[in-house]
C-alpha cells in the first residue's frame, strides 16, 4: 500500500494570457472537478481541493492528497496547464 502525500500548489492565469474570459471564469469554476478527474485517473483515491488564493480574482489554491509520486503529479500538472495556459506555483 503506497502512503498519502499532500501537495499545495497556486494556480492562475498570467497576466498576458489570450485565453477569453469567459473561457478563464468556466475553467477556474470547474478546476476542482477537472483536476479530480485528471488525477483519478492514476489514483482513484486522489482527492483534490480547491480555495480561492488571497491573491485575488483568478488565483486558486490547490490541495492534493494522492498516492502518485512527485513525477507523475508533474506529468499531470504540466500537461494541464500547457493545455490551458496556466500558471502552477508549489506552495510552502
Amino acid at each position: 500500500m503506497s502512503q498519502k502525500t499532500n501537495f499545495s500548489f497556486g494556480m492562475h492565469y498570467p497576466a498576458a494570457t489570450s485565453a477569453p474570459e469567459a473561457q478563464r471564469v468556466q475553467l477556474m469554476a470547474s478546476l476542482g472537478p477537472t483536476l479530480q478527474a485528471l488525477f483519478a485517473a492514476g489514483d482513484s483515491a486522489a482527492t483534490v481541493a480547491v480555495s480561492d488564493s488571497h491573491k485575488g480574482s483568478g488565483h486558486k489554491m490547490v490541495e492534493l492528497v494522492t498516492t502518485l509520486q512527485d513525477i507523475q503529479i508533474a506529468a499531470i500538472l504540466k500537461a494541464f496547464s500547457e493545455q490551458h495556459g496556466l500558471s502552477v506555483q508549489a506552495l510552502e
